[in-house]
């Protein structure tokens, strides 16, 4: 990691002769106004890390589109190898039988219906918790002001 105190210049593109040192300096502008925009800041105007930051990243998150979340992250994992192998282990499951590669989640044809309970059988799980059964004080057990056992019990209480 470099410190922010540090400069780093860029010398790969320097040539022997100092006429091309003018056109250098008008292309390296050219280039990094160009990754400027692209990346929507400058490397000036970096926020710093921590909890304030990341709890409005976690906040961006939510609220962002999908597919702008979606393109995000590919822009990420085809820029940065650390994201790649993190998003892989992540996202990939491989098999070592067959050597397949194969995505850990698919989009389900089922819709989910949050509010119905098909799989709940009253005979072997009891009646259903909602609000109706909550207010129907006419269950067997139940009365107005106190709860009482459906079998009372046998022997008295230790106290």
């Amino acid at each position: 990691m470099v410190p922010d105190s540090v400069e780093v210049i860029d010398l790969t593109e320097l040539t022997d002769s100092s006429d091309d040192d003018e056109d250098l300096g008008a292309t390296q502008d050219e280039t990094q106004s160009s990754s400027e925009d692209e990346s929507g800041s400058s490397e000036g105007s970096e926020v710093a890390v921590d909890a304030t930051s990341r709890a409005a990243l976690h906040q961006a998150i939510a609220s962002i589109p999908e597919t702008h979340l979606r393109q995000v992250i590919s822009n990420l994992v085809d820029s940065v190898p650390a994201v790649e192998q993190a998003m892989t282990r992540e996202l990939v499951s491989f098999d070592p039988r067959t050597r397949a590669v194969t995505p850990r989640w698919e989009i389900c044809e089922n819709k989910v219906d949050k509010a119905s309970f098909v799989d709940w059988d009253e005979n072997c799980h009891g009646p259903m918790d909602t609000l109706a059964n909550r207010q129907d004080t006419e269950s067997e057990g139940c009365v107005t002001q106190e709860h009482m056992p459906a079998v009372p019990r046998k022997r008295q209480r230790r106290l």
